[in-house]
């Protein structure tokens, strides 16, 4: 009776180590792009995720973890694109792409 209590806290510890161990590699497989950007006077980092369609979303760096601000509202594209970002205040920012004529001005809440 004791082996199999002792064989299914195995098997409960393996299938808790294998999730977690999927939760942290995950980024690798569905985000396969992502940028970081400190704001001119280092108050505000912002992380840019793209998907597999190179949609970008917007994500402020907290003190532990992330809060999505942004995310961009159209389809996605057929060839890998990457969006230029500017600063333009301490928390505003323009991300752009010109051979589309994208432009999004952003203001982090």
């Amino acid at each position: 009776m004791k082996r199999r209590h002792l064989n299914y806290i195995i098997l409960i510890t393996v299938l808790l180590f294998l999730t977690f161990l999927f939760r942290s590699c995950c980024h690798i497989v569905f985000c396969p792009k992502h940028e970081t950007y400190t704001s001119p006077e280092g108050t505000n980092t912002i992380i840019i995720h793209y998907d597999l369609v190179c949609r970008p979303t917007v994500y402020k760096q907290l003190l532990i973890g992330k809060k999505k601000i942004w995310e961009y509202p159209a389809g996605g594209f057929m060839e890998t694109t990457h969006f230029s970002m500017e600063w333009l205040s301490e928390d505003t920012f323009r991300l752009f792409l010109p051979e589309y004529n994208e432009d999004y001005t952003i203001r982090i809440p």
